[in-house]
C-alpha cells in the first residue's frame, strides 16, 4: 500500500516549481482529479498536517494518492467523466472544485453541485461502460456534452441530471444510453430542468423499464439526431411544452411516443406556466411507432402546432374495455386535448389497430397550409351491442377550418368518417379528398365540393376527382367508398 506524505518542504517546492513554469498542479483525491491552474492557485495552505486548501477546495490529505506538477492544462468550469469499461475518470477544473463534491464507484459516477456555485459547468461524458451510469445535482444551469459516449446502468437511469435550470446537451459523434428491465427508476435518460438538444451528433436510447427519456420542464430541440429504439412506456414523457426547430427524432416505444403533459397540476399552478401542455413542431423531422394497445402516437394536454416540420406517425394497437373509466379506450396517431393547427410542413398518420384514430383533437382543427394524409385501416372494435368504437380519420369536438394547404384522409370500416365533427366543418382555400365510410356534408360558406358514393379505391394507385389526387397506402382497398372531394380551382 502506498502511503502519500506531504511535508512543509516539499509543498514548498511543488509550489515553487508550479509558480515558475506556469504549469497546473494534479491533485488525485478519492478516485477523482483535480487540476489547478497556476495562474488560478495562489496561496496554497497546509493545516495541522491533515489538509491542504488549494483554489478553497479543501483535501484531506490522507485521500490524496498522488500529486504533481504537470504540463497538462484543464479548461476553467469543466469537468470531463470518461469511461472505461469497469471504471471511470473524473477530472475537475481546480476553479469549480470547491463547489463539487464527486464520488466515483466503478463506473458510476455521481457528482453534486454546491448551490454557492454560480457558474456554468461544462460536462463531458465520453468513453464506454456495460455497468456504468452518472448522476448530477445542482442549484445552476449547466451544459453537457455527450461525445461518442456508449453507456448501459444494469441499476437504474443511465444519465440522471436532477438540477432544475437550463440543460445544454451537445451531441458529438455517436451516443448510446440504455438501461435493464425490471428497475424502479423512471427513465433511462431523466432531466430534472429544461434541456436544449444541440449537436450534429447522435442518441440512441433505450428505455427497458419505463420511458426512454423524461423532462420534468420544457425541452428544446435544435439539431442533432435522437432515437429510441424501444421504450416499454413512452418514448419521451414530457412536462410544459417542447419545441422541434430542427434535427431529426426517431420513436419506436410500445407506450405513447411522444406523451406531453402540464406541468404544476397537483400544485395547483398550471396556469402559471405559458404555452402549457403545447408542442410546437417547427422544423426537422420527427418520426414515431407505437405497439401498445390504446397507445398514443403524439399526445399532447393542450396545442401541436405544427409550422415547418416533416411528421409521420404510425400506430398499430388496438382498442380495449377500460374497466377503470368504464369505456373504450384507443389508439390515435395524434391525440391533443387542446387544438391542432397545421401551416406549413408535412405530416402524415396511419392508424392500423382496431377501433383506432388518426387525428383526435379536442378543440378546433385549423390548416392554413402544408400538407397532410390521415388513415386509418382498422376494423370496429365491437364491446357489446351498444358500444363501439369507430376507426375515424379526422376527428374533433370542435370546429374544422381550412383555408390553404391540402388534406386527404381515408378510412376503411364502412361506419367509420373521414371527417368528424359535429360542428362547422369549412374548406375554403384548401384542398380535400376524403375517401370511405359515411357521407359527410361542408357548411354553408365553403367553396365548391362534390360527393361520389360506390367508389372503388384501391390502395398504392392514385385516385382522381377533379383533378384533385389521393394514393392509399397498399393494403387499403374499398368497393364502396363514398368520396367527398373540394379545391379552389373546382
Amino acid at each position: 500500500m502506498t502511503i502519500f506524505r506531504i511535508t512543509v518542504c516539499a509543498l514548498a517546492l511543488v509550489w515553487s516549481t508550479l509558480s515558475a513554469t506556469a504549469q497546473s498542479m494534479k491533485v488525485n483525491a478519492a478516485g477523482v482529479t483535480y487540476v489547478h491552474s497556476s495562474a488560478n492557485t495562489g496561496d496554497m495552505t497546509f493545516s495541522g498536517g491533515t489538509q491542504l486548501t488549494i483554489e478553497g477546495k479543501t483535501y484531506n490529505v490522507s485521500d490524496i494518492t498522488s500529486m504533481e506538477v504537470t504540463s497538462e492544462s484543464v479548461a476553467d468550469n469543466t469537468v470531463s467523466v470518461v469511461y472505461q469499461g469497469s471504471s471511470a475518470t473524473v477530472t475537475i477544473a481546480g476553479n469549480v472544485a470547491r463547489y463539487m463534491t464527486a464520488t466515483v464507484n466503478g463506473a458510476k459516477v455521481s457528482i453534486s453541485q454546491s448551490e454557492d456555485l454560480q457558474q456554468e459547468v461544462t460536462y463531458t461524458l465520453s468513453g464506454s461502460s456495460t455497468g456504468g451510469s452518472f448522476y448530477m445535482d445542482g442549484d445552476y444551469k449547466a451544459n453537457f456534452v455527450l461525445n461518442k459516449l456508449t453507456l448501459t446502468n444494469a441499476n437504474g437511469a443511465a444519465i440522471d441530471i436532477e438540477d432544475g435550470k437550463a440543460i445544454g446537451v451537445s451531441l458529438v459523434g455517436a451516443n448510446s444510453l440504455s438501461d435493464i428491465a425490471g428497475g424502479s427508476h423512471n427513465a433511462c435518460f431523466y432531466i430534472d430542468g429544461h434541456p436544449t438538444f444541440s449537436g450534429t451528433g447522435s442518441l440512441t436510447i433505450a428505455g427497458n423499464t419505463k420511458h426512454a427519456l423524461s423532462v420534468d420542464e420544457h425541452m428544446v430541440i435544435s439539431s442533432g439526431t435522437i432515437t429510441v429504439t424501444k421504450a416499454v412506456s413512452d418514448g419521451f414523457h414530457l412536462s410544459e411544452y417542447l419545441r422541434m426547430d430542427g434535427g431529426t427524432v426517431n420513436i419506436t416505444a410500445t407506450g405513447d411516443g411522444i406523451d406531453m403533459g402540464f406541468k404544476g397540476v397537483s400544485k395547483g399552478t398550471k396556469d402559471d406556466y405559458e404555452n402549457n401542455g403545447f408542442v410546437f413542431l417547427n422544423g426537422g423531422t420527427l418520426t414515431i411507432s407505437t405497439s401498445g394497445n390504446a397507445a398514443k402516437g403524439l399526445k399532447a394536454d393542450s396545442t401541436v402546432i405544427v409550422a415547418g416540420a416533416t411528421v409521420s406517425v404510425t400506430v398499430s394497437g388496438a382498442a380495449y374495455y377500460d374497466t377503470d373509466e368504464s369505456d373504450i379506450a384507443s389508439s390515435s396517431a395524434l391525440k391533443t386535448d387542446g387544438a391542432f393547427t397545421l401551416s406549413s410542413g408535412t405530416v402524415s398518420l396511419l392508424s392500423n389497430g382496431t377501433g383506432g384514430k388518426g387525428l383526435n383533437v379536442t378543440g378546433n382543427i385549423s390548416v392554413t397550409g402544408g400538407r397532410m394524409t390521415v388513415v386509418t385501416l382498422g376494423d370496429r372494435y365491437k364491446y357489446n351491442s351498444n358500444l363501439d368504437s369507430k376507426p375515424q380519420g379526422i376527428k374533433t369536438d370542435g370546429n374544422i377550418s381550412i383555408t390553404g394547404g391540402e388534406v386527404y384522409s381515408a378510412v376503411y370500416d364502412s361506419k367509420a368518417t373521414t371527417f368528424k365533427t359535429d360542428n362547422s366543418f369549412v374548406v375554403k382555400g384548401g384542398t380535400i379528398m376524403g375517401i370511405g365510410g359515411k357521407a359527410i356534408a361542408l357548411t354553408s360558406g365553403s367553396q365548391t365540393y362534390k360527393t361520389y358514393t360506390g367508389q372503388t379505391v384501391m390502395g398504392g394507385t392514385a385516385y382522381t376527382q377533379n383533378g384533385v389526387s389521393f394514393t392509399t397506402p397498399a393494403d387499403y382497398y374499398n368497393s364502396t367508398a363514398f368520396v367527398i372531394v373540394s379545391s379552389p380551382s373546382m
